[in-house]
């Protein structure tokens, strides 16, 4: 399930690969999450479009897995691999859910109904573009959309968040030993 947030691969890529992929996906059952300001082609075709409020990108992802009474993360991955979650799940209890919908002007339903969607979605991808890039939230705005690949266990798995270079050094094999260590 791809999410794209402020990206429209659809216009952004010269050579059309990237928005041809993107129709490709949907036309197999692929489900769809936008979060745009602007409603774009990709936004009136996703199962769910987040008219976000621009310029306040960064406390509802923050929110939006974390802050429900923990139900939607993936606990076993959490354990095993994340550090601070605990801390994150504080600071996100400084945000709660009807500040985070009156902040961004997305509806509380439609905040939740992306959580357990995203949640839910294995494997699930985020592709955020200039709009989150570009801005003086992109920090926190980028850490926050990681923070959701990690704790759903979307984190460098086939299917979800692929990192690009091998972490550490060490081969992942579905790239077929490309970066091992010497």
């Amino acid at each position: 399930m791809p999410d794209y947030w402020g990206n429209n691969p659809l216009v952004a890529n010269a050579d059309g690969f990237f928005g041809h992929w993107v129709i490709d996906c949907m036309k197999r059952g692929t489900k769809l999450i936008v979060v745009d300001p602007r409603l774009t082609w990709l936004a009136a075709k996703a199962d769910l479009w987040l008219q976000i409020r621009p310029g306040t990108m960064p406390p509802w992802p923050w929110n939006a897995q974390h802050h429900y009474r923990g139900r939607l993360y993936d606990a076993e991955f959490v354990d095993k691999w994340t550090h601070g979650f605990d801390q994150l799940k504080q600071r996100v209890a400084e945000y709660p859910l009807e500040q985070v919908a009156k902040t961004t002007w997305i509806p509380k339903e439609k905040i939740l109904a992306a959580a357990r969607m995203y949640a839910k979605s294995k494997p699930a991808a985020i592709q955020w573009g200039l709009a989150v890039d570009m801005t003086k939230e992109s920090l926190p705005a980028g850490h926050a959309i990681s923070a959701l690949w990690t704790i759903t266990g979307n984190l460098d798995v086939p299917g979800g968040m692929i990192t690009v270079m091998p972490p550490f050094g060490v081969a992942q094999p579905w790239l077929g030993g490309w970066g091992q260590s010497t």
